[in-house]
Order: structure tokens, then C-alpha cells, then sequence
């Protein structure tokens, strides 16, 4: 809820819910050319929500493009994919297009004892998932050359088919299929006026439709005999009622941006985008029409050559929102080279993250046929807040070519207030089947001290390594039961392990003689509480292996692949059901 996460510039965090549903993107890992990942907050350059940070995800352009790919994989736990793509020009068109397919039986449906809470010691039964998927995939991404200065890019994609959701242990939650159809469209206009000067109009459509419910018997859900129902809820006897979580969403943006030097010394970006978002979901908001959220938004950034040495970037981004009002994110960063490849950088930002539709207008509940509640399980709250971070970050980057490294060092200070919980045990008056309720409300301030280390070492084009090192300390508390079931008071919950106080992640490859690749990848994160329903878990260790042969020759270029994912013990990430 709190990354921006673009791909060729298109904002793909989900307004309905928030957060982005990665297996929903109309995109396959084949077309993306590069990721960049940037951390910590900047509105004026990555637009709304780039809070905590931006993934910037860029897709292999056209014309990089040229004839015809297919790519067979398949696995154990029925893992399979195919993609063909195709690449070409004709008369100042290029193109590429993918098609994709690809399924898997996810994870394994598990009740055995989980790993132990590493902080209180106590173990339990795993929850028994349904989990797969089948999807299919098409992408298209073209771009035209309208003259010398002008051309039209435009893309496509669509995802969609069914998806295994639920546990075997929860009758509301029972298993079933989650049918998705996710597709999008985008035109952007570029114009290059001058050597330094550029104008970039982006238009663009996202959909995105789940379908999927369950239905239950009220007393097999209450878990009491059929006859104790008309005594908990008098005029009504047993009967099946169905959970629809069925959720659409549909967003429509344009944006315009200007780039053009003032002076010699000075570069400036500005522009605008307003924003349409309408979402629906009769379980999640109890109402059967579409609520409707609008954004404007201006931004700018300048880039001063202030002196020999020295470039100050000056940005800022005011946003207007139908739901809280207008906002300002500013950011000024400072980049002192000290040699040609030795450098330092110093910023400070401020960023807001507004509250989600669901986060304000939830209306989670369990109903009666004739529409009488039976469970009130979640709220959302119209006097939210927006979040609120004020970041600081100091770093080094340091080239020694002669040595064939790399190090990036960056330390930083994060202050987030303001923070949107969805505590539990909220006494819902007219909730008859338990009384306790999720209700949104705006709890508690983390602040987060830490540092990170990136080494690359790169003797020769055969051969690269890689070592990256993180280190955080978090402190905060927010409100985690407004009535405890213990106590009967408010509880709260430390923030200290919502972040990994270490993590670590080494790569290394080297091409072998006769076009062999080989490379290995090892992770490890330390000890964390997963937002939202997850887990604490332990410190997890994971690392994967592959070795690739290349074949060419009749024109064709082949590659068969070995690759071998967590070849180690038990990795858990986010849930110890996710093995």
C-alpha cells in the first residue's frame, strides 16, 4: 500500500484495495528490459503514492525486438509456461507482441505444525490453503514515428482465467475460483521541440474484475446446531448465505509533461494528470453502485548545476483528492561529486499517502437474505487522515575501474505518522453473531534508522558478483484491539518488527566456455511481522541455482535451462502456510 509501482510510466497500484496483485498484470517477465527500485519518498518524480518508495518497471522497447521467440518452462508442483513473442518493423512501425500461458498447483495444502512464534515460542497447525492458478496473457507494445520530432506509442495487454483462493478450514473462506479479467490500454505522445526540450502526453485505461463467493450454512459458520439460530437471531431460522467477493475496479488518467532548460545551469520537468477511479464490491462496501474517487495533481522538478561540483534537485507535487483534501509532497536533494567516480548525495522529502477507497468506505458484512446484518467483520472510516512521512538520507557512490567495483552506501531516517491500522475488537452495536468488528482508524508513528550497502564486482564481461547488505531499526507503537479479549481494555502492538532488522542478498554468474551460464542467488531476511493477516517468522533463508546452455546456428538462437528455486530448507515469506 505504500510503493509506487509503475510500468512503462503507468501506475499499476490497485484503487479499489490497494497494493498491486502482481499475478494480475498483463505482463510477462520476458518483456521487461529493467527494474529500477528507489527507496524512500518521491512524489514529484514517481507521482501519488510513491511513499515508502517506487518500483519503476521498464519494458523492452520494439525495436529491441526483432523476430520470433518461444519459451517452454515447466516444473515440479505442475509449474508450466509458454510465451511466444514476435518482434518487427514495417515503414516507421515497430511492434512486439506476446502471448502467454502459464499455471501452477501453488502451494501445498499443509496442516502440520508451523515453526514456532520467535517471540513467544508457541507453534500451531498451519492452515490448509487452496492455492493455482491458469492464466493466460497478451501484451502488445508498438511505437510510431510520425515525423522527425513526433511519435505515437501505444499498448495493450490483458490478463485473465482462474485463480484457487481460500482455506479448507473456514466455511466463509471455503475453496474456490477466483475468475479474473485484468486488461489495459496506453497512448503516450512524445515531441521533441528542441535539443533540450520535450513534451510527453500519456493517456491510459486499467480494468480489473474478480469474480468469485462462497456459500455456507449460517450455523455450520457459527458452528452451533441449526436450531440455536432463531435464538441468536429471533425471526430467522438456518439458512445458506453467500459471501460474494466479487471486487471490480476501473482507473482513467491523463497526465502532460514539459522538460526544457531555463539556462545553461538549470533544467526544469513540470507538469499535470487528473485521475477518474471507480471501484465496487458488494461484500467489501455493502452497496451494489460504484464509488467514485477523483485526483488532480501539478509537479515539478528543477535541476541546478549550482556550482563546478554541485547539482541541487528542487521538486514538489500538489495533489488534490475527492477524498481529503489538498496536499502538498516536496523534496530538495543535493549531489556533491568529489572525483570523477567518487561522489556524495544528501536529501530530505516529505510524502503523502492517502487513505484507499477501501480503507475509507469499507462496509465488510455477513447478511440475511432479507438483508438483516449477522456479522459486521470490517469498516472503513471518511475521517482518516493521511499518512505522513518526513525522510532524510545521506549516500556515497564510489567507482574504482581499475578494480572493477562498485559500492553504494546509503543512511537514512524515516519518520512515519499518522499510520492507517485496522485494529480489531471494535464493539459494533448491531453486530449479534460476535460484536467485535475491523475498523480503519489512523494509529501510532514508526520511525526507522538504517543503512544499506550494494557491492558489484565485475572482472570481466563473463563474470559479475554481487553483495547487498541492509540494516533497520524500527520503534513504534499503534493501537491493535480497541477491547482486548484479555483484558478487556485497548491493546497495542510494537512496530519494531514490521521491518527486518537485517537483510542480505548475494548473486554471482559466470559464462563457462562453450556458451554455459551459470548463476546463484542467496537471500537472506531476518526475523519480521508481515503486515496485515501475516505471520511472525523466523529469519528465512532461501537460494536458487541455474545453469543455461545457448545454441546457435541456421539462424536460430536456443537456450535450455536448469533452474532450481530455494534449494535450501523451508522458506516461509509472509505466511508459514507459503511453503
Amino acid at each position: 500500500r505504500r510503493m509506487q509501482v509503475l510500468v512503462d510510466g503507468r501506475p499499476v497500484y490497485g484503487p479499489a484495495l490497494g497494493g498491486v496483485r502482481w499475478t494480475d498484470l498483463p505482463l510477462d517477465i520476458e518483456d521487461v528490459e529493467r527494474i529500477e527500485v528507489v527507496r524512500g519518498p518521491n512524489a514529484a518524480a514517481y507521482g501519488a503514492n510513491a511513499f515508502l518508495g517506487a518500483i519503476n518497471i521498464i519494458t523492452q522497447h520494439p525495436a529491441q525486438v526483432d523476430g520470433t521467440e518461444l519459451t517452454l518452462l515447466r516444473g515440479n508442483k505442475d509449474v508450466a509456461k509458454a510465451m511466444l513473442r514476435h518482434g518487427g518493423g514495417i515503414k516507421g512501425l515497430d511492434y512486439r507482441v506476446t502471448l502467454g500461458y502459464r499455471r501452477d498447483e501453488g502451494f501445498k495444502t499443509r496442516t502440520d505444525l508451523a515453526p514456532p512464534d520467535p517471540r513467544t515460542g508457541n507453534a500451531s497447525n498451519r492452515d490448509p490453503l487452496n492455492d493455482g492458478m491458469r492464466i493466460s496473457l497478451f501484451n502488445l507494445r508498438g511505437e510510431y514515428r510520425l515525423s522527425d520530432r513526433n511519435a505515437l506509442e501505444f499498448q495493450a495487454g490483458y490478463n485473465g482465467g482462474p485463480s484457487s483462493e481460500g482455506r479448507f478450514d473456514d466455511p466463509v473462506e471455503a475453496p474456490r475460483d477466483r475468475v479474473v479479467q485484468s486488461h489495459f490500454q496506453q497512448l503516450v505522445w512524445h515531441q521533441t521541440r528542441a535539443q533540450d526540450e520535450e513534451l510527453r502526453v500519456q493517456f491510459y485505461h486499467t480494468y480489473m474484475r474478480h469474480r468469485e463467493h462462497t456459500e455456507a450454512w449460517l450455523s455450520e459458520i457459527g458452528g452451533v446446531p441449526p436450531e440455536v439460530v432463531g435464538l441468536l437471531f429471533p425471526g430467522h431460522v438456518d439458512e445458506l448465505v453467500t459471501t460474494n467477493y466479487s471486487i471490480f475496479e476501473e482507473r482513467y488518467e491523463l497526465e502532460a509533461q514539459h522538460s526544457f532548460r531555463v539556462t545553461p545551469a538549470a533544467r526544469l520537468v513540470w507538469g499535470g494528470g487528473a485521475r477518474f477511479d471507480r471501484v465496487g464490491g458488494e461484500s467489501w462496501y455493502s452497496r451494489s453502485d460504484y464509488i467514485e474517487n477523483q485526483l488532480w495533481r501539478l509537479f515539478g522538478n528543477v535541476e541546478w548545476r549550482a556550482y563546478d561540483q554541485g547539482m541541487v534537485n528542487l521538486g514538489a507535487m500538489v495533489e488534490r483528492s475527492s477524498q481529503v483534501g489538498v496536499h502538498l509532497s516536496p523534496r530538495v536533494a543535493l549531489n556533491h561529486q568529489l572525483t570523477v567516480d567518487h561522489g556524495l548525495r544528501a536529501s530530505v522529502s516529505r510524502a503523502l499517502r492517502l487513505p484507499t477507497i477501501y480503507e475509507e468506505h469499507a462496509d465488510g458484512a455477513v447478511r440475511f437474505a432479507n438483508g438483516d446484518l449477522i456479522n459486521q467483520y470490517s469498516l472503513g472510516n471518511t475521517d482518516l487522515s493521511a499518512e505522513r512521512i518526513v525522510s532524510y538520507e545521506l549516500g556515497y557512490l564510489g567507482r574504482w575501474p581499475a578494480r572493477h567495483l562498485t559500492l553504494d552506501v546509503k543512511l537514512f531516517h524515516d519518520k512515519l505518522e499518522d499510520r492507517i491500522a485496522n485494529p480489531k475488537n471494535y464493539p459494533y452495536p448491531d453486530d449479534r453473531f460476535d460484536g467485535k468488528t475491523f475498523l480503519h482508524t489512523n494509529s501510532g508513528a514508526l520511525s526507522i534508522n538504517g543503512a544499506e550497502f550494494a557491492l558489484t564486482y565485475r572482472p570481466a564481461n563473463r563474470s559479475m558478483l554481487g553483495l547487498n547488505l541492509a540494516y533497520a531499526r524500527a520503534k513504534g507503537t499503534a493501537l491493535n484491539a480497541y477491547v482486548d479479549d484479555a483484558t478487556g481494555a485497548p491493546s497495542y502492538e510494537d512496530l519494531g518488527e514490521d521491518v527486518p532488522r537485517r537483510t542480505l542478498s548475494a548473486f554471482a554468474m559466470h559464462r563457462l566456455p562453450h556458451l554455459v551460464d551459470v548463476s546463484a542467488t542467496y537471500y537472506r531476511v531476518g526475523r519480521m511481522k508481515w503486515l496485515g493477516d501475516g505471520d511472525r517468522l523466523d529469519t528465512q533463508d532461501r537460494l536458487d541455482l541455474r545453469i543455461a546452455k545457448h545454441l546457435r546456428g541456421n539462424g536460430l538462437q536456443t537456450t535450455v535451462a536448469f533452474v532450481v528455486q530455494n534449494a535450501l530448507d523451508e522458506y516461509l515469506e509472509f505466511r508459514d502456510e507459503n511453503v
